[in-house]
C-alpha cells in the first residue's frame, strides 16, 4: 500500500457517489462553494440553506447522508438542531461535519457531545474537502 493509498485520494471517495448532502450556513457563499466542490466531485444531490428552520424542514424528505453545520449560526441553535436531527433520523445514519472559522471553537466537545465527527475550517478548499469525504465515519 503506498503513501497515497493510505491517505485516500478524490478517485478512491468512500462516500457513495448517490450520497445525499445538506449544508447548513448562514453565509450564502459557504453553501455555494461546499456545493460547487461536491459537484465537482460528482455529487448531484446537494442542497445548501442559512437558517435551521430550513434544515429542519426538508432534512426527513430529503433524508442527507452527510450534514455539514456551520456552529455560529445567528440563532445559536445548532447543538439542539444536531440533537434535534439525531431524534428525527431514527435508525438512520448520517455524518455531522461542523463548519467553522477557528479549529479551537469554544464548543467544540459540546459539538462532538452532539454529534459532530469532524470540523473543516472555512474558508473550506478542495483538499481538505476530499479528506473528509475519504474518511469513514467516527460517530454512529
Amino acid at each position: 500500500m503506498t503513501h497515497r493509498d493510505q491517505r485516500g485520494s478524490p478517485r478512491e471517495t468512500r462516500v457513495a457517489a448517490d450520497t445525499r448532502f445538506l449544508i447548513l450556513d448562514g453565509s450564502r457563499e459557504t453553501g455555494r462553494a461546499l456545493s460547487f466542490m461536491l459537484e465537482a466531485r460528482g455529487y448531484r444531490e446537494v442542497r445548501a440553506v442559512r437558517s435551521a428552520a430550513r434544515a429542519e424542514a426538508i432534512f426527513g424528505a430529503f433524508q442527507p447522508g452527510v450534514v455539514f453545520m456551520e456552529l455560529d449560526l445567528p440563532d445559536n441553535g445548532n447543538l439542539q438542531l444536531a440533537a434535534q436531527l439525531r431524534r428525527n433520523a431514527g435508525v438512520r445514519r448520517f455524518r455531522l461535519i461542523a463548519l467553522t472559522r477557528d479549529i479551537e471553537h469554544a464548543k467544540r466537545e459540546e459539538a462532538r457531545v452532539a454529534g459532530f465527527e469532524r470540523y473543516l475550517v472555512k474558508p473550506v478548499t478542495q483538499g481538505e474537502l476530499d479528506k473528509i469525504l475519504c474518511i469513514p465515519a467516527t460517530i454512529d
